[in-house]
């Protein structure tokens, strides 16, 4: 070796193909439903940027900074250039495109789960543009307020609760309590969503998602929705009630089987039991028409 020369950096040539190839997978990835929809920047383009970003990475801290400033600079060409074509900038596609370049720089860096999942993740959003915007057109300013409401209580008061019981007798723990009344805000609003999507379907979903998580309060939340709606629900909620219970069965099922298989073997017979009788008399029940005329609840 030469003196005055910096020492040669050789980097494992298979796990440097690895990242770059994810990083081009992730860019063609995004990049597929940008040239789907006739974008300028497009299969190409998205993935060159990956590629930028994966090299970045791969060069150190430095080289990724300057990979995503060179990708900044990309990006206002572009909506320079498409602010005088047709008057309108690419914020969506410059977005996206800042995105996939960012999940290239963590694909140099050595990360494989959580860029393939920003990539998927990012493509679904363009994809589901026109879904998005009608739902999003929709939403009610009450339902808006609800959402809020649930997000306040999951993300705002529950982390600042006290996690150590506050009696002398250790029984009253607020975040362990704060966790049903997040469960009971949290079933009600994706009730009434699966309802708004699904119609009375909805509820049946949300009765065997709820009974994966909590049955007693999933039932609970179906009973109320029967009450308010004067018992126009009751054959829906019926059929959501039984699916909680079977799903509870599932859940509790699987649990043993994690824990102690010696468990499951012994509970095999009850749980199967209840799993059949309540799936058939939930199938046996969803060829009752619902009555018409039933609104979603408010």
């Amino acid at each position: 070796m030469m003196e005055g020369l910096p020492p040669v950096v050789s980097w494992p040539p298979l796990q440097t193909l690895m990242r770059l190839t994810l990083a081009l997978a992730v860019g063609l990835f995004v990049g597929l439903e940008r040239e789907w929809r006739g974008k300028e920047a497009g299969l190409r383009t998205f993935g060159f940027a990956a590629l930028l970003g994966g090299m970045g990475g791969l060069l150190g801290p430095n080289f990724a900074l300057m990979s995503l400033a060179l990708l900044g600079v990309l990006l206002c060409f572009l909506n320079w250039q498409s602010l005088r074509a047709n008057g309108g900038a690419e914020l969506t596609t410059s977005a996206a495109l800042l995105v996939t370049g960012f999940t290239g720089v963590l694909c140099g860096l050595g990360h494989t789960v959580t860029p393939a999942a920003v990539g998927v993740t990012t493509a679904g959003l363009l994809a589901w543009k026109e879904r998005l915007a009608t739902f999003s057109h929709k939403i009610t300013a009450e339902e808006l307020r609800s959402a809020i409401l649930l997000a306040i209580l999951a993300f705002a008061i529950y982390p600042v609760l006290p996690a150590q019981p506050v009696d002398p007798w250790g029984l009253i723990e607020p975040r362990a309590a704060w966790v049903t009344v997040i469960l009971i805000a949290a079933i009600g609003f994706v009730n009434y969503l699966l309802w708004k999507v699904f119609g009375t379907h909805g509820v049946e979903v949300t009765g065997f998602l709820g009974g994966l998580v909590n049955s007693t309060v999933t039932v609970a939340e179906l009973a109320n929705r029967v009450r308010e709606t004067s018992g126009r629900l009751l054959d829906v909620a019926y059929r959501g009630v039984l699916l909680a219970t079977a799903a509870m069965a599932l859940r509790n099922a699987v649990l043993l089987g994690l824990l102690s298989f010696r468990a499951l073997v012994d509970s095999a017979i009850p749980l199967v039991l209840i799993l059949l009788s309540s799936t058939g008399l939930a199938l046996m029940r969803s060829r009752t028409e619902p009555p018409p005329g039933a609104e979603p609840p408010a």
